[in-house]
């Protein structure tokens, strides 16, 4: 079982691709053989293979001792193949959920991946803003499992982990305040966009 680290003790490997929809089966293919080469390295914890509903991005988001940097380790070449690969390395700054233990599993669940861009000196406050938003989001969002926030060791981006019941609870909560584009929470700090997935694929560490 993969679960969210909510402690801080796992560093995230995010691996992000954007590809042409004739090729999104296709990489996810490519990603699979590529966990298995991981799983040999003693660093590892898991991985997990995030395919988009619209059918043009894809997701790894992986979990690794702490002092690791993922994105060290060598790629196949038919990674070439595809768009350009964009790589981060993330810690855990906050995390909600409706249980004691969060698991990321192959399913119909929605997973809602939130990238917020931004220079590095504003990180700090999204950093706050994220923690405070999270309770209210929580208590104010039927459908919501959970939502993890993470923050790159580079301080330019952040992302919202977030996992739902249905594509239909997710879409409520933009209607609330301060989660409706026209004045996000992130207003000023941040520029945001996000994508819905399902989760396609996991390994855990044997």
């Amino acid at each position: 079982m993969i679960q969210l680290d909510r402690s801080n003790t796992a560093i995230v490997g995010l691996d992000l691709y954007t590809v042409a929809e004739r090729h999104q089966l296709g990489l996810v293919d490519a990603i699979k053989e590529q966990i298995q080469y991981w799983k040999s390295n003693s660093y590892f914890v898991s991985a997990s293979v995030h395919q988009s509903l619209d059918g043009v991005r894809v997701f790894t988001y992986s979990q690794w001792q702490p002092k690791f940097d993922h994105r060290s380790l060598q790629r196949s070449a038919v990674f070439g193949e595809f768009f350009p690969l964009d790589s981060l390395q993330l810690e855990v700054t906050a995390s909600r959920s409706v249980t004691t233990e969060v698991e990321i599993a192959v399913g119909d669940r929605i997973t809602h991946l939130a990238e917020f861009r931004m220079v590095p000196s504003n990180q700090p406050e999204m950093v706050k803003r994220t923690t405070a938003e999270l309770d209210r989001a929580m208590s104010n969002s039927p459908g919501l499992i959970s939502a993890s926030f993470h923050c790159s060791l580079d301080g330019t981006r952040m992302f919202n982990y977030g996992q739902w019941e249905s594509k239909e609870a997710f879409e409520a909560i933009l209607k609330q305040p301060g989660f409706n584009p026209d004045k996000p929470y992130w207003e000023g700090l941040a520029r945001n966009e996000f994508h819905l997935y399902h989760v396609v694929h996991t390994e855990t560490a044997e």
